[in-house]
């Protein structure tokens, strides 16, 4: 993931914009014209054809809905252009249908250009019907309400703006700061679950090599044994990031020699950043672990990683929340984005430092009930398993 993303990225550094490019890219604004008209054209297209396409946990998923799921829609479709079924068919006969092959299969696509929402309908109405139709449809839809304005309100940036971006990350954080969010950003990604492995396994270590009796009787607490653990884990897990910062840095100083950098941000801020997610992913491996087994901490451990993962918004910049397991930062821009969440994201990593060690001590707990014999942890399957199919 480092080297394949984050390294490969930014191996060329950043330029400075010219006032002769002719494209600066695009931003998202919320601008309600903008999101209502081209919501409505992508709405009918979609409509017509009865083939949505939804990305339900960050997966493509082509939906057709049932007659009675597809009637609602269309009248949720007459209110926003305040007309009737005789209406909406005709729009449909006039408008322009292409044929596109998808797998063995071929379906009509509808192209609409000029419907527009009704005058009558405000936009605080509108966004309650697209949150409805997007429940109709399972979610992940175009038509969410966080998603309106990333997927139908962009407008091209101009040279001032696109230079401002430029100057917030050179001046305001020397270039490190923005290198540092994106070094995060993909880190925490195997961060998320990689730990859990190494956790469940060296917890699950005792049973597995018959050595449980023989450290049940050592004289050591099991608080003490337990966070001894749990450092020796947490540290060792942190060293192969702490190579890929002291690459990173070396790579920000090579590329970026002729400009004046705080060095110091790409270590304190991904030590801040990616700590707290280490030790909490490393938290729930060694208490999951020792009251069900190694198997479940990953199964448990792999499902909060993908739904932290694929629930986060459409614009991978920003999206920090107080209870989130990863913050996204995706880009070398858009510092106020990431300072707008900035009060968020030093909640959010202090919680799961906070989690981390209370999950921590009741793994303790767990292990002194075993060690007194008042409890053997609950299996799932095998002997004695709770899920074992009855002879």
């Amino acid at each position: 993931m480092f080297f394949t993303n984050y390294y490969s990225d930014v191996r060329y550094g950043e330029s400075r914009p010219s006032a002769y490019e002719q494209d600066y890219g695009t931003k998202v604004v919320e601008d309600p014209d903008l999101i209502m008209d081209g919501a409505i054209n992508a709405l009918m297209g979609e409509f017509a054809s009865n083939r949505y396409i939804c990305y339900p946990f960050g997966y493509y998923k082509a939906v057709s809905l049932k007659d009675n799921d597809r009637n609602e829609v269309e009248k949720l479709i007459q209110e926003l252009t305040g007309t009737d079924h005789e209406g909406i068919s005709e729009f449909m006969d006039e408008a322009q249908v292409n044929y596109v092959e998808h797998a063995l299969s071929t379906y009509p696509e509808y192209v609409f250009n000029t419907m527009i929402v009704d005058k009558n309908v405000s936009y605080e109405r509108f966004k309650e019907i697209m949150g409805e139709i997007d429940d109709i449809l399972g979610g992940g839809s175009s038509y969410a309400v966080d998603s309106l304005a990333f997927n139908f309100s962009r407008i091209p940036m101009t040279y001032e703006e696109a230079l401002k971006e430029y100057d917030d990350s050179i001046t305001a954080d020397t270039m490190t700061g923005a290198l540092s969010r994106l070094f995060c950003d993909y880190t925490g990604i195997d961060l998320a679950l990689i730990p859990v492995f190494v956790a469940a396994a060296f917890t699950a270590a005792d049973r597995r090599r018959r050595m449980t009796e023989l450290v049940y009787s050592r004289k050591i607490s099991s608080l003490r044994l337990t966070f001894t653990r749990y450092a020796a884990l947490v540290t060792t897990m942190f060293i192969p990031v702490l190579i890929t910062m002291i690459i990173a840095a070396v790579q920000a100083s090579v590329v970026y020699s002729g400009e004046e950098l705080k060095m110091h941000l790409m270590f304190t801020t991904p030590t801040f950043w990616l700590l707290p997610e280490i030790m909490v992913v490393t938290a729930v491996g060694m208490l999951v672990t020792e009251i069900f087994s190694a198997g479940v901490a990953v199964a448990v451990q792999g499902v909060w990683a993908f739904i932290s993962l694929m629930s986060g918004s459409n614009e991978l910049y920003g999206d920090i929340t107080k209870f989130g397991l990863m913050c996204r930062h995706n880009t070398l821009y858009h510092r106020s984005a990431f300072m707008e969440t900035y009060n968020d994201f030093v909640f959010n990593r202090i919680f799961y430092m906070i989690l981390a060690l209370v999950l921590v001590c009741a793994a303790a707990f767990i292990y002194n009930l075993k060690r007194g014999g008042r409890f053997n942890g609950i299996r799932l399957f095998g002997k004695g398993g709770i899920l074992r199919r009855k002879a």
